[in-house]
């Protein structure tokens, strides 16, 4: 591609990257509190297919892109952009000098969120979609047309039947029949009519007993029709993945799609991936700023993507790709390599199957490129060298700083949507239909669901992975 056409294609980027990560973040965080506080199934399903369509279009449109603009690989995006010296910060003699000051880290705050959305949904699609109720149950929808309402009544009248179903997991298993009456609340002045509900649930002898006369259940019932059964809750045998059983009859009255033991099981799953997702996406990983003074530092080359220089050879890894993948392009580049050996986050590999116990410490990083760009990331070094003893003291006499010199930043890892590939495409949008479906009832039954939702979130995170290809080459 000409330099005219990647020129064309840069421009491009600001919007590709909000049209697709921007607005794909905002549609599953959005898809996210719907899914967990809207009632009313046909308004949620319409609500969240327009999540899932503004998702799709931000896909459509890099697939529009991808189609019309030829692919450019990271050597060329490389070449791109550190063969054009920014003003100022380019080096003008034979040995750079660091600058006093780097600049921080723009869109950090966008790339956690980015990253903080992938992990939301990937809960959500691999497993809350496969409990969500997909509609009301049957009886509810019938007793809400005949005007029903939910409250809570004392028992009357019990008529129980017991039988023997064998054993569960070594305990006797009973099956109940029961038809209860319960005491309807009366106008002012008058005698309070009888309703009934019926229910029939397996239980083990140990765990559960019927209910008995006095006892206040909430109930879905028809006031003044005491000819039509009212409902407490589906069937045990029958009952969604905790459902919440009988306590749950406001949350299916008012068809929200999850139990309040569904919520909490599906916020200690959120709350573990999407705390290490952003964990791995902040701090030492992905610094917003580092200052050159007390820093440490290595003036080097860049071989084989790493960096090498008085005898020492270190790698630099950006936010979410080495720069040993970033091609030929870096190679010969000299560099300054700063890193901050007071954050230095300590790590333990221990010995297992005859490897060796391995100690490393991870650090936050910048390079700094003679052409006047900086990039973020954070080196590994692996003891028994020790971070504060490699490399010189940035600013001493080895490394001094120039005051006057200004870089500008480089993020390799924003540049995707111009090196994405047809495969983290398809990828993608399989995820969004995946999403879709399960936003429907085509598909019924926890385990379909659950397989499905696995599915799309498998299809999620690898197109999130690997839209950044391996060194450039083509995919």
């Amino acid at each position: 591609m000409d330099r005219a056409a990647q020129e064309r294609a840069m421009r491009r980027l600001p919007l590709l990257l909000v049209a697709s990560s921007g607005a794909g973040s905002v549609a599953i965080l959005v898809a996210a509190l719907v899914l967990v506080s809207w009632g009313g199934h046909s308004q949620r399903s319409w609500l969240l297919m327009l999540c899932a369509g503004a998702a799709g279009a931000g896909i459509v449109l890099l697939t529009v892109h991808r189609a019309w603009t030829p692919r450019l690989t990271y050597d060329e995006l490389v070449r791109h952009v550190l063969d054009e010296p920014v003003p100022g910060g380019a080096a003008h003699r034979d040995t750079a000098r660091l600058p006093a000051a780097l600049p921080r880290q723009p869109g950090r705050a966008r790339y956690v969120l980015a990253t903080a959305a992938v992990a939301t949904w990937a809960v959500i699609c691999g497993f809350v979609l496969a409990m969500a109720d997909t509609g009301a149950p049957p009886e509810v929808r019938k007793l809400k047309e005949a005007g029903a309402v939910v409250d809570t009544l004392r028992i009357t009248d019990t008529d129980t039947r017991a039988e023997d179903a064998g054993e569960y997991k070594g305990k006797p298993r009973t099956l109940y029949n029961q038809m209860l009456t319960f005491e309807m609340p009366g106008e002012k002045g008058k005698k309070a009519d009888p309703t009934r509900g019926r229910r029939s649930v397996y239980a083990t002898s140990v765990d559960y007993s019927p209910y008995e006369v006095g006892d206040r259940i909430p109930v879905i019932y028809v006031p003044g029709r005491s000819d039509i059964v009212g409902y407490m809750g589906p069937s045990r045998k029958n009952d969604g993945v905790l459902e919440g059983y009988n306590g749950d009859m406001e949350r299916l009255f008012a068809e929200r799609a999850l139990s309040g033991r569904q919520l909490g099981l599906a916020l200690v799953a959120w709350l573990i991936v999407t705390g290490l997702a952003v964990v791995t996406a902040t701090g030492v990983y992905n610094p917003k700023t580092l200052s050159p003074p007390g820093s440490r530092a290595l003036r080097g080359t860049f071989r084989s993507g790493r960096i090498q220089g008085a005898g020492t050879e270190l790698q630099l890894k950006c936010a979410e790709a080495d720069f040993s993948d970033l091609g030929p392009a870096l190679e010969g580049r000299h560099v300054w390599l700063c890193w901050d050996a007071r954050r230095a986050r300590g790590h333990l590999n221990k010995a297992k199957n005859g490897r060796p116990e391995e100690k490393w410490a991870a650090c936050p990083a910048a390079v700094v490129f003679d052409s006047g760009h900086v990039a973020y990331g954070h080196v590994e070094i692996h003891e028994p060298q020790q971070p504060g003893h490699l490399g010189v003291e940035a600013g001493g006499a080895d490394a001094p700083l120039d005051a006057t010199r200004q870089v500008r930043i480089w993020q390799p890892h924003r540049t995707w949507p111009l090196t994405v590939g047809w495969g983290v495409l398809a990828s993608l949008a399989l995820s969004v239909l995946i999403s879709a479906v399960l936003f429907s009832d085509l598909v019924q039954g926890f385990f379909p669901r659950l397989l499905l939702g696995l599915a799309g979130s498998a299809a999620l995170v690898l197109g999130a992975v690997f839209r950044i290809p391996d060194g450039g080459r083509d995919g």
